[in-house]
Protein backbone atom coordinates (compact mmCIF):
# COMPACT_ATOMS: atom_id res chain seq x y z
CA UNK A 1 0.00 0.00 0.00
CA UNK A 2 1.45 3.38 -0.99
CA UNK A 3 1.22 6.65 0.96
CA UNK A 4 -1.81 7.77 -1.04
CA UNK A 5 -3.64 4.56 -0.16
CA UNK A 6 -2.66 4.77 3.50
CA UNK A 7 -4.00 8.33 3.73
CA UNK A 8 -7.22 7.62 1.82
CA UNK A 9 -10.60 7.09 3.38
CA UNK A 10 -12.68 5.34 0.78
CA UNK A 11 -15.55 2.91 1.30
CA UNK A 12 -17.32 0.38 -0.83
CA UNK A 13 -20.96 -0.12 0.14
CA UNK A 14 -22.63 -3.40 -0.88
CA UNK A 15 -26.41 -3.45 -0.53
CA UNK A 16 -29.65 -4.60 -2.13
CA UNK A 17 -32.96 -2.89 -2.91
CA UNK A 18 -36.52 -3.96 -2.05
CA UNK A 19 -38.45 -6.81 -3.60
CA UNK A 20 -40.97 -4.29 -4.91
CA UNK A 21 -38.49 -3.34 -7.65
CA UNK A 22 -38.21 -5.43 -10.83
CA UNK A 23 -34.47 -5.90 -10.35
CA UNK A 24 -34.44 -5.67 -6.56
CA UNK A 25 -33.01 -8.38 -4.30
CA UNK A 26 -29.66 -8.36 -6.11
CA UNK A 27 -26.27 -6.94 -5.06
CA UNK A 28 -25.49 -3.32 -5.79
CA UNK A 29 -22.32 -1.30 -5.09
CA UNK A 30 -21.73 2.34 -4.20
CA UNK A 31 -18.63 4.31 -3.22
CA UNK A 32 -18.47 7.38 -1.02
CA UNK A 33 -18.50 10.61 -2.99
CA UNK A 34 -16.47 12.64 -0.48
CA UNK A 35 -14.04 12.28 2.39
CA UNK A 36 -16.71 10.82 4.67
CA UNK A 37 -19.68 8.45 4.44
CA UNK A 38 -22.32 11.19 4.10
CA UNK A 39 -22.78 11.01 0.34
CA UNK A 40 -22.50 8.14 -2.11
CA UNK A 41 -22.14 7.39 -5.82
CA UNK A 42 -24.03 4.25 -6.88
CA UNK A 43 -21.99 2.20 -9.33
CA UNK A 44 -23.31 0.79 -12.61
CA UNK A 45 -25.99 3.46 -12.70
CA UNK A 46 -27.54 2.03 -9.55
CA UNK A 47 -28.20 -1.28 -11.31
CA UNK A 48 -27.14 -4.64 -9.85
CA UNK A 49 -23.46 -5.57 -10.11
CA UNK A 50 -23.90 -9.15 -8.89
CA UNK A 51 -26.98 -11.17 -9.86
CA UNK A 52 -27.90 -14.59 -8.52
CA UNK A 53 -29.05 -17.18 -11.04
CA UNK A 54 -28.96 -20.08 -8.58
CA UNK A 55 -31.10 -21.21 -5.65
CA UNK A 56 -34.01 -18.83 -5.14
CA UNK A 57 -32.47 -16.42 -7.70
CA UNK A 58 -32.33 -13.54 -5.28
CA UNK A 59 -29.50 -12.08 -3.20
CA UNK A 60 -30.22 -10.12 -0.04
CA UNK A 61 -28.10 -8.83 2.88
CA UNK A 62 -24.72 -8.77 1.06
CA UNK A 63 -21.60 -8.81 3.23
CA UNK A 64 -18.29 -7.93 1.57
CA UNK A 65 -14.90 -8.76 3.07
CA UNK A 66 -11.20 -8.76 2.22
CA UNK A 67 -9.56 -12.17 2.66
CA UNK A 68 -5.93 -11.13 3.19
CA UNK A 69 -4.65 -14.69 3.38
CA UNK A 70 -5.88 -15.58 -0.10
CA UNK A 71 -5.66 -12.03 -1.50
CA UNK A 72 -9.34 -12.21 -2.46
CA UNK A 73 -12.53 -10.29 -1.95
CA UNK A 74 -15.61 -12.27 -0.96
CA UNK A 75 -19.30 -11.38 -1.00
CA UNK A 76 -21.71 -13.47 1.06
CA UNK A 77 -25.48 -13.06 0.71
CA UNK A 78 -28.82 -14.53 1.69
CA UNK A 79 -30.29 -16.91 -0.89
CA UNK A 80 -33.78 -15.41 -0.95
CA UNK A 81 -36.18 -13.80 -3.40
CA UNK A 82 -39.31 -12.60 -1.66
CA UNK A 83 -40.72 -11.10 -4.86
CA UNK A 84 -41.42 -14.61 -6.16
CA UNK A 85 -44.34 -15.19 -3.79
CA UNK A 86 -44.29 -12.53 -1.06
CA UNK A 87 -44.50 -15.31 1.49
CA UNK A 88 -42.36 -14.37 4.49
CA UNK A 89 -43.61 -17.35 6.50
CA UNK A 90 -42.22 -19.68 3.84
CA UNK A 91 -38.97 -17.72 3.66
CA UNK A 92 -38.45 -17.95 7.40
CA UNK A 93 -39.62 -21.50 8.09
CA UNK A 94 -39.30 -23.35 4.76
CA UNK A 95 -36.71 -21.26 2.94
CA UNK A 96 -33.19 -21.85 1.68
CA UNK A 97 -30.63 -23.34 4.07
CA UNK A 98 -27.82 -22.15 1.79
CA UNK A 99 -25.89 -18.92 1.36
CA UNK A 100 -24.48 -17.32 -1.78
CA UNK A 101 -20.74 -16.78 -2.30
CA UNK A 102 -18.97 -14.62 -4.89
CA UNK A 103 -15.17 -14.11 -5.12
CA UNK A 104 -12.89 -11.64 -6.89
CA UNK A 105 -9.25 -10.61 -6.90
CA UNK A 106 -9.88 -7.06 -8.16
CA UNK A 107 -13.47 -6.06 -7.20
CA UNK A 108 -14.32 -5.96 -10.91
CA UNK A 109 -14.47 -9.55 -12.17
CA UNK A 110 -16.40 -11.93 -9.94
CA UNK A 111 -16.76 -15.70 -9.95
CA UNK A 112 -19.99 -17.23 -8.74
CA UNK A 113 -22.37 -17.22 -7.20
CA UNK A 114 -21.82 -20.53 -5.46
CA UNK A 115 -24.73 -21.93 -3.50
CA UNK A 116 -23.32 -23.36 -0.26
CA UNK A 117 -25.51 -25.26 2.26
CA UNK A 118 -24.69 -24.02 5.75
CA UNK A 119 -27.71 -24.34 8.13
CA UNK A 120 -28.89 -27.39 10.04
CA UNK A 121 -30.94 -29.86 7.99
CA UNK A 122 -34.10 -29.09 9.95
CA UNK A 123 -33.59 -25.32 9.85
CA UNK A 124 -36.06 -23.03 8.14
CA UNK A 125 -33.62 -20.51 6.69
CA UNK A 126 -30.08 -19.11 6.62
CA UNK A 127 -30.12 -15.32 6.70
CA UNK A 128 -27.62 -12.46 6.57
CA UNK A 129 -24.26 -14.31 6.68
CA UNK A 130 -21.29 -12.27 7.91
CA UNK A 131 -17.71 -13.44 8.31
CA UNK A 132 -14.96 -12.30 10.70
CA UNK A 133 -11.43 -13.60 11.00
CA UNK A 134 -10.50 -15.35 14.25
CA UNK A 135 -6.82 -15.61 15.16
CA UNK A 136 -7.84 -17.91 17.96
CA UNK A 137 -9.48 -20.39 15.54
CA UNK A 138 -7.22 -19.59 12.57
CA UNK A 139 -10.36 -19.48 10.43
CA UNK A 140 -13.20 -17.28 9.30
CA UNK A 141 -16.22 -17.43 11.58
CA UNK A 142 -19.44 -17.12 9.59
CA UNK A 143 -22.42 -15.93 11.62
CA UNK A 144 -25.99 -16.26 10.32
CA UNK A 145 -29.57 -16.34 11.59
CA UNK A 146 -31.70 -19.46 11.36
CA UNK A 147 -35.06 -20.65 12.67
CA UNK A 148 -35.69 -24.15 13.96
CA UNK A 149 -38.92 -26.19 14.07
CA UNK A 150 -41.36 -25.49 16.86
CA UNK A 151 -40.73 -28.55 19.02
CA UNK A 152 -40.53 -29.22 22.74
CA UNK A 153 -36.82 -29.97 22.41
CA UNK A 154 -35.75 -26.68 20.84
CA UNK A 155 -38.57 -24.28 21.68
CA UNK A 156 -40.41 -21.96 19.30
CA UNK A 157 -39.44 -21.34 15.71
CA UNK A 158 -37.81 -17.96 16.26
CA UNK A 159 -34.49 -16.77 14.81
CA UNK A 160 -31.28 -17.79 16.58
CA UNK A 161 -27.70 -16.99 15.61
CA UNK A 162 -25.39 -19.80 14.49
CA UNK A 163 -21.69 -19.86 13.59
CA UNK A 164 -19.67 -22.06 11.22
CA UNK A 165 -15.97 -21.99 10.34
CA UNK A 166 -14.23 -21.87 6.97
CA UNK A 167 -10.84 -21.06 5.50
CA UNK A 168 -11.85 -20.95 1.83
CA UNK A 169 -15.61 -20.17 1.73
CA UNK A 170 -16.15 -23.45 -0.09
CA UNK A 171 -16.20 -25.93 2.79
CA UNK A 172 -17.69 -25.13 6.17
CA UNK A 173 -17.79 -26.88 9.51
CA UNK A 174 -21.13 -27.96 10.92
CA UNK A 175 -22.79 -24.90 12.45
CA UNK A 176 -23.16 -24.55 16.19
CA UNK A 177 -25.63 -22.46 18.15
CA UNK A 178 -24.06 -19.10 18.95
CA UNK A 179 -26.78 -16.87 20.43
CA UNK A 180 -30.27 -17.76 21.67
CA UNK A 181 -32.22 -14.98 23.39
CA UNK A 182 -35.46 -16.91 23.65
CA UNK A 183 -36.85 -14.57 20.97
CA UNK A 184 -35.68 -13.63 17.51
CA UNK A 185 -32.22 -12.17 17.10
CA UNK A 186 -30.69 -11.44 13.68
CA UNK A 187 -27.95 -9.53 11.85
CA UNK A 188 -25.04 -10.01 14.27
CA UNK A 189 -21.96 -8.03 13.26
CA UNK A 190 -18.81 -6.89 15.08
CA UNK A 191 -16.43 -4.00 15.48
CA UNK A 192 -13.07 -4.21 17.22
CA UNK A 193 -11.92 -1.09 19.07
CA UNK A 194 -8.77 -1.58 21.09
CA UNK A 195 -9.09 -4.69 23.26
CA UNK A 196 -12.89 -4.79 22.98
CA UNK A 197 -15.22 -6.50 20.53
CA UNK A 198 -18.54 -4.71 20.14
CA UNK A 199 -21.37 -6.94 18.98
CA UNK A 200 -24.28 -5.34 17.10
CA UNK A 201 -27.53 -7.28 16.68
CA UNK A 202 -31.19 -6.63 15.88
CA UNK A 203 -34.32 -7.91 17.59
CA UNK A 204 -36.48 -8.43 14.49
CA UNK A 205 -39.73 -7.08 15.87
CA UNK A 206 -41.90 -4.36 14.30
CA UNK A 207 -42.10 -1.05 16.12
CA UNK A 208 -45.75 -1.64 17.04
CA UNK A 209 -44.80 -4.77 18.98
CA UNK A 210 -46.29 -4.72 22.50
CA UNK A 211 -42.97 -6.11 23.76
CA UNK A 212 -39.45 -5.00 22.78
CA UNK A 213 -39.28 -2.70 19.80
CA UNK A 214 -37.18 -3.67 16.79
CA UNK A 215 -33.93 -1.80 17.26
CA UNK A 216 -30.23 -2.49 17.00
CA UNK A 217 -28.57 -3.23 20.32
CA UNK A 218 -24.88 -3.42 21.29
CA UNK A 219 -22.98 -5.72 23.63
CA UNK A 220 -19.29 -5.73 24.57
CA UNK A 221 -16.90 -8.66 24.95
CA UNK A 222 -13.28 -9.69 24.64
CA UNK A 223 -13.45 -11.92 21.57
CA UNK A 224 -15.83 -13.10 18.87
CA UNK A 225 -16.65 -16.23 20.85
CA UNK A 226 -16.65 -14.65 24.30
CA UNK A 227 -19.50 -16.36 26.24
CA UNK A 228 -19.87 -13.32 28.50
CA UNK A 229 -20.76 -10.36 26.31
CA UNK A 230 -22.22 -7.58 28.49
CA UNK A 231 -25.16 -5.35 27.50
CA UNK A 232 -23.87 -1.99 26.29
CA UNK A 233 -26.53 0.02 24.40
CA UNK A 234 -30.16 -1.12 24.41
CA UNK A 235 -31.64 0.63 21.35
CA UNK A 236 -29.31 2.56 19.07
CA UNK A 237 -31.05 5.37 17.20
CA UNK A 238 -34.33 5.15 19.08
CA UNK A 239 -35.95 8.56 18.79
CA UNK A 240 -34.29 9.23 15.44
CA UNK A 241 -35.71 6.16 13.70
CA UNK A 242 -38.78 4.06 14.51
CA UNK A 243 -37.13 0.66 14.02
CA UNK A 244 -33.82 -0.71 12.81
CA UNK A 245 -31.96 -3.77 11.57
CA UNK A 246 -29.08 -4.63 9.24
CA UNK A 247 -26.31 -2.78 11.15
CA UNK A 248 -23.14 -2.09 9.16
CA UNK A 249 -20.32 -0.67 11.25
CA UNK A 250 -16.75 0.38 10.44
CA UNK A 251 -13.78 2.02 12.12
CA UNK A 252 -12.30 4.67 9.78
CA UNK A 253 -8.61 4.06 9.03
CA UNK A 254 -7.71 7.59 10.13
CA UNK A 255 -8.80 6.79 13.67
CA UNK A 256 -11.87 9.02 13.68
CA UNK A 257 -15.16 7.98 15.25
CA UNK A 258 -16.75 4.66 14.21
CA UNK A 259 -19.58 4.87 11.68
CA UNK A 260 -22.78 2.86 11.85
CA UNK A 261 -25.48 2.35 9.24
CA UNK A 262 -28.90 1.17 10.44
CA UNK A 263 -31.68 0.11 8.08
CA UNK A 264 -35.05 1.58 9.11
CA UNK A 265 -36.63 -1.38 7.34
CA UNK A 266 -40.06 -0.94 5.78
CA UNK A 267 -39.80 2.83 6.20
CA UNK A 268 -37.05 5.26 5.15
CA UNK A 269 -34.14 2.83 4.64
CA UNK A 270 -30.56 3.37 5.80
CA UNK A 271 -29.50 6.08 8.26
CA UNK A 272 -25.95 7.02 9.25
CA UNK A 273 -24.83 7.33 12.86
CA UNK A 274 -21.46 8.34 14.32
CA UNK A 275 -20.08 7.32 17.70
CA UNK A 276 -20.15 10.36 19.98
CA UNK A 277 -17.84 8.99 22.68
CA UNK A 278 -14.81 6.67 22.78
CA UNK A 279 -16.74 3.92 24.59
CA UNK A 280 -19.45 3.73 21.90
CA UNK A 281 -22.17 4.45 24.47
CA UNK A 282 -23.76 7.30 22.52
CA UNK A 283 -24.43 7.54 18.77
CA UNK A 284 -25.17 10.77 16.91
CA UNK A 285 -27.59 10.72 13.98
CA UNK A 286 -25.96 12.28 10.90
CA UNK A 287 -29.05 14.06 9.59
CA UNK A 288 -27.53 15.34 6.34
CA UNK A 289 -26.22 11.96 5.14
CA UNK A 290 -27.59 10.85 1.77
CA UNK A 291 -27.44 7.09 1.21
CA UNK A 292 -28.02 5.37 -2.16
CA UNK A 293 -31.72 5.36 -3.10
CA UNK A 294 -33.72 2.50 -1.56
CA UNK A 295 -30.60 0.87 -0.11
CA UNK A 296 -31.36 -2.04 2.19
CA UNK A 297 -29.34 -4.25 4.55
CA UNK A 298 -25.71 -4.25 3.40
CA UNK A 299 -22.10 -3.79 4.51
CA UNK A 300 -19.12 -1.47 4.26
CA UNK A 301 -15.55 -2.26 3.21
CA UNK A 302 -12.57 0.07 3.51
CA UNK A 303 -10.84 0.27 0.12
CA UNK A 304 -7.67 1.93 -1.12
CA UNK A 305 -7.51 4.97 -3.39
CA UNK A 306 -6.42 2.71 -6.25
CA UNK A 307 -9.34 0.34 -5.68
CA UNK A 308 -11.67 3.33 -5.60
CA UNK A 309 -10.27 4.56 -8.93
CA UNK A 310 -10.60 1.09 -10.43
CA UNK A 311 -14.23 0.77 -9.38
CA UNK A 312 -15.26 4.18 -10.63
CA UNK A 313 -13.41 3.69 -13.92
CA UNK A 314 -15.28 0.46 -14.52
CA UNK A 315 -18.73 1.23 -13.22
CA UNK A 316 -19.29 5.00 -13.45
Amino acid sequence: MNDDDAASQHWLFAYFTPETEADGEQVRFAVNAGPDAKSWTPLNGGNPVLVSDVGERGARDPFILRDHRRDRFVVLATDLRVAADGDWDRAEHRGSRSILVWESDDLITWSGPRLVPIAWENAGNAWAPKAFWSDERDAWLVFFASSLPNTAEVGGGYQRMFVAETTDFSSFTAPVLYLDLGRSVIDVTFLQVGEWRYRFSATSRPAESPEDEAHVFIERGRSLLDPNFEPWVIAVGKGDIRQGEGPAVVLPPDGSAPLLLIDEFGLSGYHLFEAADPDLRTWKHVHDAVLPPRARHGSLLAITAEEHRRLTARWC
